[in-house]
């Protein structure tokens, strides 16, 4: 069946095949997207009667939407066989991962299974066949159930064996409740059993029922009590032996009643776990004392003896990072003067090479309670949100966390003032999520990007706006209200990095201007929100920080500052004191990877921004070798050349992005645009005469034009409340293809500045370029799940053309129009194009792999033979260490009474 389409389903690959069919990876050529066909065998879909069957279980089960679920997309039937579409899983069975999986991962696994039967079993639905070979891992570490509503299919076709009693018994041999095997009635407590049993070998790596013969058996399911786990493996958690064998009992009425008590029982015995281990950690520890001296510390508000405690219990952070590979790990006490009490203490801790801070963003934080540290991870071409706890030696992902490295949208998290959730945004989304694992929960639509999150006293969620002011929404959900309001008279065009302060009505945040260049010309203010005074505190500066010891640090350049604040005044009362290099601040948006906890212990990556100029734009010919093109490194975006060739026009990133000019023949950069908000995203017209870009005028990125040579005014293409990004002229110069909203839209170029949709969808639509000829536009989608690249008719849109196979981005047109390149992943591909009336097109082909510091191609020679490609040492563009730092507050104390 392999290439054959069914409905709208072209088959791929076969990838599984079992007692309930056949399952194939295919298409979906509507929706361009992977799926599951699972095909039943003829024999349990032969009668009208197991159809009307399957399809009312497959309906309710449809109805699951649950994120340890796989979901079911459609039922359809083909030459009178029944098949099932549904949710392509990435990943492998849990019998396939199962002779590696530590007893930590087991319990994780146990509790998204649980949560995931849960959530069926409160909408009635029984699973009827939990074993290992229904359970998939995805690739980042999501469990999911397959497989709902087959089970019972299976018990009206299957033949009468003395495990399968027709039209009754349902399940697999061994993993059956004893209700099953004896052709009773099963209800949920029957999935307990069996959910039991699959613990049970999880566990121990053995079934607790193990007739050699069927009716031993049977005879076992239903007589035989099971030896506790800990008789096979001793050093097992007792409570564990508990969980498993209440789930084991014989009558139904003595299991557990509902499954999310289990998920309950399991997540406590994992912070059990956790302290137990802490505890052995403590006790195997030696106090280090260093040899010099320390003096008697005064006013640290707390005891001695407390003190020894919390640096012996960051010593056993370290050792529990070290156990998971964090390497390159040492660790310092400051050299000071006394003994009456341990220094605070500094730990560099490196990340290994798999495992890396992404740049861009805050990238860690630590809960107040100094129980949890977060990061945001680099992991492929992904990026997401992992905790850590203290006390526990592994990285735990944050459902819904995950975003694309490279795709421009930052991603904040912070903890909730008990530390007990975390919330964040996956892109324009806010929600949080329990520190304890489980799905993530919405909050609200941020309405944009959001700069910086906080979560307050008062249970409100604040939050930041790209291009606007500081929003509130409450932590439970509903509509988000303006807390600030722009002075657009002093050019403020941004509030971000909110904090709400102790006393619970005042809002510390950062101003962003229209015309700075740099975030040290930013400006740091508060705002008290009962009498609406607003104050600015420190001009040049981002990431305005409060401490309890009275100050406020925040960052500038490459170096962290406080300064002494008075919080009942709201006013600064000292000049303020360089700390430390550090806080990888983002030039661009201002972030700092900085955080501490209410104990005073420091988290923060010790790098500056040195780290951020450091592209290059260079050519890349068709043999992949790159040769020099602009001299000067900065942090280029995109480039576009100008139809002569002589030009260079640029997009560079900066506090306000701006467009730039390189002059080829001169080698020489000028400056096209001047403040105003960020400029970028640079296009030429096809005569050459100028140069439309968007332009951050306010709250929304509208489109401008200038004569590339800066004689004339600045000319206002559109006024629109929402976003827009230009991307492409038409060749004959009458219609800019732009993105607004995600989807594709045109913009006249007759001086009417009308607007209207070309290509709408509820995907992600970018990048879209006209063909040479006018005849048609290449852009990319998300439609299938993931980026592929499409090519449309223009103006028509009478076809549309999937031309890239296992993704795609970032199209470009040969200059003849009979080649179009995308990026596949870390490779070149290029799609030939055949000439005639209608569109034929030849099978990707890749043509090289992108060189190691190739960042992204942005346009190609008029010969065809160089690419324009951005390059960038990746190396620079993560960060796989960070320090911690105990009693930093005393530390800082210390710094502003010294003489």
């Amino acid at each position: 069946m392999i290439g054959q389409t069914i409905a709208h389903y072209t088959i791929l690959e076969k990838v599984g095949e079992g007692g309930m069919g056949v399952v194939y990876k295919a298409q979906d050529t509507k929706l361009d997207r992977l799926v599951a066909l699972k095909f039943l065998p003829v024999h349990l879909s032969a009668s009208e009667q197991d159809k009307a069957r399957f399809v009312q279980e497959a309906k309710a089960a449809a109805a699951l939407n649950h994120p340890n679920v796989c979901s079911i997309i459609d039922i359809q039937e083909h030459d009178g066989n029944m098949f099932i579409v549904m949710e392509y899983v990435d990943g492998s069975t849990l019998r396939q991962k199962m002779p590696a999986i530590t007893q930590g991962k087991a319990i994780d696994i146990g509790i998204q299974i649980a949560e995931g039967l849960a959530a069926a079993h409160e909408k009635g639905i029984v699973h009827r066949d939990i074993k290992p070979e229904n359970i998939m891992i995805r690739k980042d570490g999501i469990v999911q159930i397959m497989d709902f509503g087959l089970a019972k299919l299976r018990a009206s076709g299957s033949t009468i064996t003395r495990l399968t009693r027709e039209g009754s018994t349902v399940g697999t041999a061994g993993y059956m409740s004893p209700e099953q095997v004896q052709g009773q009635d099963a209800d949920h407590r029957s999935d307990i059993f069996s959910f039991g049993v699959m613990l049970y070998e999880l566990f121990t790596g053995e079934l607790p029922f193990k007739g050699v013969h069927e009716t031993a058996l049977i005879y076992e399911i239903v007589n035989v009590d099971p030896a506790p786990m800990t008789a096979i493996k001793a050093d097992l958690d007792p409570e564990l032996d508990r969980i498993v064998l209440e789930c084991l009992q014989k009558e139904p009425d003595e299991r557990y009643n509902a499954v999310k008590d289990i998920a309950k029982d399991l997540r406590r015995v994992k912070r059990e776990s956790s302290k137990a281990k802490l505890s052995r950690t403590f006790a195997a520890q030696t106090v280090y004392r260093s040899t010099a001296s320390v003096p008697a510390q005064s006013g640290v508000g707390e005891t001695i003896s407390a003190r020894k405690g919390k640096v012996i219990g960051y010593i056993a952070l370290i050792a529990f990072i070290a156990g998971i590979a964090l390497t390159t790990l040492f660790w310092r006490p400051w050299s000071i003067q006394g003994v009456t009490a341990p220094p605070n203490m500094h730990f560099t801790i490196e990340l290994p090479d798999s495992l890396a801070i992404p740049i861009g963003t805050s990238g860690l934080n630590i809960s107040p309670d100094g129980k949890y540290l977060a990061f945001l991870i680099q992991s492929g071409v992904n990026a997401k949100i992992m905790i850590r706890p203290v006390d526990r030696e592994n990285l735990e992902l944050v459902l819904g966390s995950e975003v694309p490295a490279t795709g421009g949208v930052q991603v904040y998290f912070v903890f909730s003032p008990n530390g007990q959730w975390i919330v964040y945004n996956p892109s324009n989304i806010i929600q949080k999520s329990s520190v304890f694992g489980g799905a993530a929960v919405a909050i609200c639509d941020a309405g944009g990007q959001p700069r910086g999150l906080w979560w307050g006293s008062d249970n409100n969620i604040y939050f930041g706006h790209i291009s606007s002011v500081i929003y509130r929404v409450s932590a439970d959900g509903g509509k988000p209200v303006p807390v600030t309001s722009l002075d657009s008279a002093s050019g403020e065009i941004s509030h971000r990095f909110p904090e709400l302060l102790p006393d619970g009505k005042s809002v510390l945040y950062t101003i962003k201007f229209n015309n700075i260049t740099s975030f040290d010309e930013a400006a740091i203010a508060v705002l008290d929100t009962k009498s609406g005074e607003k104050k600015i505190l420190i001009r040049g500066g981002s990431y305005g920080r409060y401490i309890p010891t009275g100050h406020i640090v925040y960052a500038r350049g490459s170096y962290i500052y406080a300064v002494p604040f008075n919080l009942q005044k709201l006013e600064i009362t000292g000049p303020p004191k360089q700390l430390f290099k550090g806080g990888w601040m983002n030039p661009f948006s201002g972030d700092v990877s900085l955080a501490f906890s209410d104990d005073g212990t420091l988290l923060f990556i010790p790098r500056g921004i040195e780290s951020y100029s450091v592209g290059r734009i260079k050519w890349l010919d068709m043999g992949g070798h790159l040769s020099p093109f602009v001299d000067t490194m900065n942090s280029y975006f995109t480039a576009a050349l100008s139809p002569d060739g002589n030009k260079l026009a640029i997009h560079v990133q900066a506090a306000n992005d701006d467009v730039w000019l390189y002059h080829i023949g001169r080698k020489s950069l000028t400056r096209l645009t001047f403040g105003g908000g960020n400029s970028g995203y640079p296009v030429w017209t096809p005569d050459g005469r100028y140069v439309i870009y968007g332009s951050e005028r306010g709250r929304a990125t509208n489109i401008y034009r200038a004569a590339w040579d800066g004689s004339g005014k600045e000319e206002r293409l559109t006024n629109s409340p929402q976003s827009q990004y230009p991307h492409s002229v038409s060749p004959d110069g009458k219609f800019l293809a732009f993105i607004q909203d995600g989807d594709i839209w045109l913009l006249s170029l007759d001086g009417s500045g009308k607007t209207a949709p070309f290509f709408t969808s509820p995907a992600t639509e970018g990048n879209p370029v006209f063909s040479p000829s006018g005849r048609y536009l290449a852009y990319e989608t998300n439609e299938s799940g993931k980026n592929e690249v499409v090519v449309v008719p223009f103006p028509s849109r009478a076809g549309k053309w999937q031309i890239s196979s296992g993704g795609g981005s970032n199209p470009i047109w040969g200059p003849t129009g009979n080649e179009i390149y995308f990026i596949q992943g870390t490779s070149i591909f290029c799609v030939t194009i055949h000439p005639g009336s209608s569109f034929d097109y030849s099978a990707p082909r890749k043509i090289m792999d992108l060189p190691p510091d190739g960042a992204f191609l942005t346009d190609i020679s008029s010969d065809g033979k160089r690419f324009v490609m951005v390059t960038l040492p990746y190396k620079d563009l993560n960060s796989s260490e960070f320090t911690l730092v105990t009693d930093w507050f005393q530390e800082l104390k210390n710094i502003f009474s010294a003489k």
